[in-house]
Formats: structure tokens, sequence, C-alpha cells
């Protein structure tokens, strides 16, 4: 997310009600001269000498602050925007630029009251609306930093990031349709932040909108090939809509880039039990058990991949490790049972399947008879 539009700094005029001394006004020049040329520290020094000749002069202590800003001395900046509030507080400027540097400090109520004081005096000030909608922002009121940014759009802002902050705030007060909208727009008028597009996306996946979320997706592999994200997701939007085959090829897409991508272990394991390719099913389950050599149910489903490749014996070592690990897991005893039975071990495959049957498991309750006669 891209936080608040950031003021461009400039020498402002002021209109103020005293005028500097011959001395002041050539500190002044000089420090004005300093400041064109980037030399923002021989600025600072030159609206110093300034403020000493003459200590009213508002100006000195704006554009000084200014200078501060660059450097990113917030302390010191505040304290002249702070001084420029006090010699002239009806100007407008003096309350946005202390406001941002509250803004700058995480001072967030300190810098609300600041812009609000801006807007009382200038109602028309964009900057304003769109730093408190900021400060609004990073208080999570949401509701109230979507009021700003809009505002900041009826008065023509209208860039990438209003639109992007406003569809982050709608979207925190689940307007997804709205934020969707802001999104869009946003990555209409900037095509290059990468974190609009993933807004996008993921109001599709929440609104489960998978065909919209494959296309946003697709976009984003083409704009970073090398986000395994990216294609996980993407293979998820595919699974949603039975797209096996599809799913599989993006989750192993996802793999090859990030290989111990948990998520990405876990579904094309899945996928590739579902199409039948126990094979690979049985290296994606055993890849995960590296992850989490304790998980019942990797261990578990590689048994099964190991049954449906008639691997019997290292079946029953799977489902024992499983239910080791796991007492009451009766999905495990009951195809433990399966495998003794296809190694004619009719004694323990009634054992396990009376214990599947003991825990609900429905599908072991037709089997007990059968297997205990």
């Amino acid at each position: 997310m891209k936080i608040g539009g950031l003021l461009i700094i400039f020498l402002f005029s002021l209109a103020l009600h005293s005028q500097p001394s011959t001395v002041a006004a050539d500190y002044y020049n000089k420090g004005i001269a300093s400041y064109n040329t980037k030399n923002y520290g021989g600025a600072i020094l030159e609206y110093s000498k300034c403020i000493t000749e003459d200590p009213l002069f508002s100006k000195a202590y704006y554009n000084r602050g200014n200078c501060y800003l660059i450097q990113k001395k917030y302390d010191e900046a505040s304290q002249d925007f702070s001084e420029v509030v006090r010699l002239d507080p009806n100007n407008p400027k003096g309350h946005l630029y202390l406001g941002y540097t509250s803004l700058l400090q995480d001072k967030l109520d300190a810098a609300i009251m600041s812009f609000d004081e801006c807007i009382k005096l200038d109602a028309t000030m964009t900057k304003a609306y769109i730093n408190r909608g900021t400060a609004y922002m990073k208080k999570n009121l949401f509701a109230k930093a979507t009021e700003d940014f809009t505002q900041a759009l009826i008065l023509g802002d209208n860039s990438a990031a209003c639109y992007s902050n406003r569809g982050y705030c709608r979207k925190k007060n689940e307007d997804y349709i709205g934020a969707l909208a802001d999104f869009n727009e946003a990555t209409n008028l900037d095509q290059n932040t990468i974190s609009n597009f993933i807004e996008k996306a993921l109001i599709y996946f929440k609104l489960e909108k998978w065909p919209e979320a494959i296309a946003e997706y697709s976009n984003l592999v083409r704009k970073e090939p090398s986000n395994a994200e990216h294609y996980h997701n993407r293979g998820y939007a595919k699974l949603m809509l039975e797209d096996l085959n599809g799913a599989h090829a993006d989750f192993s897409l996802c793999l090859q880039i990030s290989p111990n991508h948990k998520n990405g272990l876990n579904n094309k394991a899945y996928t590739s039990f579902q199409l039948g390719k126990f094979e690979e099913a049985y290296g994606d389950y055993t890849n995960l058990i590296k992850t989490d050599s304790k998980n019942a149910s990797f261990y578990a489903h590689r048994g099964t991949c190991l049954l449906e490749l008639e691997k019997y014996d290292n079946a029953v070592d799977d489902f024992s490790t499983a239910i080791e690990y796991k007492k009451d897991f009766a999905e495990a005893y009951f195809n433990r049972a399966n495998s003794y039975t296809k190694l004619l071990d009719y004694k323990n495959a009634c054992k396990d399947i009376k214990t599947s049957a003991d825990l609900g498991y429905e599908a072991a309750f037709a089997h007990v008879n059968n297997l205990c006669n």
C-alpha cells in the first residue's frame, strides 16, 4: 500500500505584516540562492542569520523549516513551522506544513489538529485533506480517511495515490465494490505500482470472482515473473474453478521459484493426487514432511499415495506414523486396515477397522463385519 501523497516542498511566499531590515533581507536572499543550488545546509545558515537579525520575519522560519524537512530534521522543522503559526496564525500554509511535519513524526493527533486549522482557513487546500486522510488512515479511522480522500478528489487531486489510499480505506470498511473501483482508477493512472494490482486481485478473491482474479494474477505474472505468490494465487483461483491441470501447472511454477513455499507444496500435492499423479504426489508429500516432520496429515496422505501405488508395507508404515502423531486419526486407521487387507493380514485389518468405526468414521461401519468374520 502506498501511504499518503507526499507534499512537494516549495518555498511559498507568505503575505506577512512585517518587512525585514536591509541586513536581514540580504541574509534571506542568500538563503534562497543556496536553496536553489540545493545547498540546504548553507541555506539554513543564512536563514538563521536572518532570524537573528529579525526574529519576527516569518518567511525565514518557513523557508528554514522547509530545508530542515528536506534534511529529515523533523524536530527542527517542527519548531520553525510552530514559529510561523505563532507569528502568522491566519496563514493556512504554516498550519499545513506544521501538520505535515507532525505526520512524518507519527504525531497523528497533533497533525490532525494542524490540518483542521488549515482547512478552516482555506477549505480548498487539497494537500490538507490528503495528509489528514493519511493521518486518519494510520489511526485506523478509515471512514474519516475515506471522506478526506474523497474531498481531495473533488478538489481535483485525481492522483493514483489518492485513489489507492481511498481504495485501501474502503476495503478496510468492507466496501469491496467501491475499493475495486478505486484500485481500477489507480492502476489506470499508474501502471508501475504493483501493490494496486495486488489489491485488485485480493478483492476479487474476497468476492470469489475467480475468472477476474485469474486475469489479474496473469497480469501480475507478466509484471513480476519471478514472484512465486502470483503463480500460487492464480493456481488457487483455477482450483476453485476445478481446473486441476491449470492449477497444478501454476503450483509447479510457484515451486520452481520458491521450493519451500508451503501452500504451494500443499496445493501441488493435492492436485497431483487428484489428477492420479501418485508418484508425483508421493514426492510432494515427502517434501512437505521435510517442512513439518510431525504432521500426521502429511504421513496419511503419503500413505494413501503408497496404497494407490500398491506399496502396501510402506503405506502401513506411513499410516502408523500418522496414528502415532494423532491417536484418534480415524481415516488413518481405516486406510491402514485397507493396507493390511492387501497384505492378507486380516487380524490387524479387523483391529484397525473396528478402531476407525469406534472413532465415528462412517466408511468403516460397512466393512467391520466383512473384515472381522
